[in-house]
C-alpha cells in the first residue's frame, strides 16, 4: 500500500491550520472548546486507522515504514507549533492545547505499536525540555547520593559528566531512545540502597547491570581492574585477581536490551574479552600453557573445519547451542576467539573476532531462517537414515 495515500493526518493538519488562522485573527464567532472536541474524534479515528491499517500489510518492513511516516510527522507538526506559537497571542493557548493530542497520538503510537515505534527518532522539542530537566535534577541526586560515601568521586563525575553532555548537546536533539536510557540509569541508580560503607565496585556492578557500555566507562574499568591486579606480587596472584573480576564481568550480565549505546558491544562482553586476554598474555608469560605433543598425534597448525556457511549463520548456530547448554564451555569470548582460530567458511578464509562476536550478538531475521532450514535438513536426513 502506498504511504501517501495511507497518511492518516491530512484532516486533521487541515483543520489545525485554519483554526490556529482563525485564533490569530481574533475571529468572533470561533468555539475553541467545539474545535477542541472535534479534534478529539478526529483523534480517535486517526487511532481507529492506525490499528486498522497495521493489519492490512503485507510484511513488517511496509508496516514500519508507515508507522515511521507517522511518527516523524507528528513530530514534525508539534515542533511547527511550538515554533511559531507566540505568547500573547490568540493562538498561544490553542497551540498548547493541540501539541497535548498531538503528543497524545505520538504515546498511542509508542503504546499500541512498539516494536514499529523508532526509538532513534528526535524527540519532540516539547518533550526535549521536560527531559532537559529530569536529566538535571538527575544529575544533582547523583551528587546527594554519594556524598559523602566510599565511593570513588571519578566514578561518580564520569557519570553525571556522561548525563550533562546529553543536556548540553540537547539543542542537537534527544532521541526516545538516549531518554530512556538514561530514565532507566536514573532509576536503578536512585533504587540502590546506598550508605558510608558501599565501595566503587558495588556502583560498578550497578552500571555493568545498566550495560553503561561507552568507551569512557571501560577504560576507567581497565584502570581499576589494573589498580587491582598490580597489587599482586606473584603472576598466579594477578591471574587470580583477574579470575576473579572475570567471574564479576561474566556474571554482571545486561538488563534486557538496555544500553548507553545500543550499537556498541555489551560492557560485560567488554571487559570479559580484555581480562581474557590479560590472563592469556600473564599464563605465556610463566609458560603455563606450554606442553608436547608426540609427531604422531601433532594436527598441523594451519589446519581448520571448513564450513559451507556464512559467517552469521555460523555465529547464530553455536549460539543456539551455548544457550540451549548441546555447549557446556561457560566463557564465550574464550569459545569465539577458538572458532575464529580454527574455523573458516567457504567466503572466509579468516574470520576475525569483532566480525564474529558483532554477528554473535546481532542477529537478524533472515539469519535466524537460515539456521531453521538448515536444521529441518539435518532433521530430514536423520529421519531417512
Amino acid at each position: 500500500m502506498d504511504l501517501a495515500v495511507a497518511y492518516e493526518l491530512e484532516n486533521i493538519e487541515l483543520k489545525i491550520s485554519e483554526n490556529i488562522a482563525l485564533a490569530d485573527s481574533e475571529y468572533l464567532n470561533f468555539d475553541v472548546p467545539v474545535f477542541l472536541q472535534e479534534l478529539d474524534i478526529e483523534c480517535s479515528k486517526i487511532k481507529r486507522a492506525f490499528k486498522r491499517q497495521v493489519v492490512s500489510f503485507e510484511n513488517d518492513d511496509l508496516i514500519r515504514r508507515y508507522f515511521h511516516f507517522h511518527q516523524e510527522s507528528l513530530i514534525d507538526l508539534v515542533n511547527n507549533l511550538q515554533s511559531n506559537s507566540q505568547p500573547g497571542t490568540g493562538s498561544n493557548y490553542l497551540s498548547e492545547s493541540i501539541i497535548i493530542r498531538l503528543c497524545g497520538l505520538l504515546a498511542y503510537l509508542e503504546e499500541h505499536f512498539p516494536e514499529y515505534f523508532d526509538l532513534d527518532m528526535e524527540m519532540p522539542i516539547a518533550s526535549r525540555r521536560h527531559a532537559e530537566s529530569e536529566l538535571r535534577t538527575f544529575i544533582q541526586s547523583i551528587n546527594e547520593k554519594f556524598s559523602g560515601t566510599n565511593v570513588d568521586i571519578g566514578l561518580i563525575e564520569l557519570v553525571e559528566n556522561a548525563v550533562e553532555d546529553l543536556v548540553v548537546n540537547s539543542e542537537g536533539g534527544i532521541s526516545f531512545r538516549q531518554y530512556y536510557y538514561f530514565k532507566f540509569l536514573r532509576n536503578a541508580i536512585t533504587g540502590y540502597a546506598i550508605d558510608k560503607e558501599s565501595d566503587t565496585l558495588q556502583v560498578i556492578s550497578v552500571l555493568m547491570h545498566c550495560n553503561f557500555n561507552g568507551n569512557h566507562f571501560y577504560q576507567y574499568l581497565i584502570r581499576y581492574i589494573g589498580w587491582a591486579v598490580n597489587k599482586a606480587v606473584s603472576i598466579n596472584e594477578k591471574i587470580d585477581q583477574l579470575a576473579l573480576f572475570l567471574k564479576f564481568a561474566n556474571q554482571e550480565g545486561r538488563a534486557q536490551n538496555v544500553a548507553y549505546d545500543h550499537l556498541n558491544v555489551p560492557i560485560n562482553v567488554q571487559i570479559a574479552d580484555w581480562i581474557s586476554e590479560e590472563i592469556q598474555y600473564l599464563k605465556h608469560k610463566q609458560q603455563l600453557t606450554q606442553y608436547t605433543v608426540e609427531a604422531e598425534d601433532a594436527v598441523p597448525s594451519d589446519f581448520k573445519l571448513s564450513f559451507d556457511l556464512s559467517v552469521s549463520v555460523l555465529a547464530y548456530l553455536f549460539r543456539t547451542f551455548i544457550e540451549t547448554g548441546v555447549i557446556q564451555n561457560k566463557n564465550t569470548s574464550e569459545l569465539i576467539r577458538f572458532l575464529t582460530k580454527y574455523v573458516r567458511t567457504k567466503k572466509s578464509e579468516s574470520i576475525s573476532y569483532d566480525s564474529f562476536r558483532i554477528k554473535y550478538y546481532s542477529i537478524e531475521n533472515g539469519t535466524k531462517d537460515a539456521v531453521k532450514k538448515m536444521l529441518q535438513s539435518i532433521l530430514s536426513y536423520i529421519n531417512k537414515n
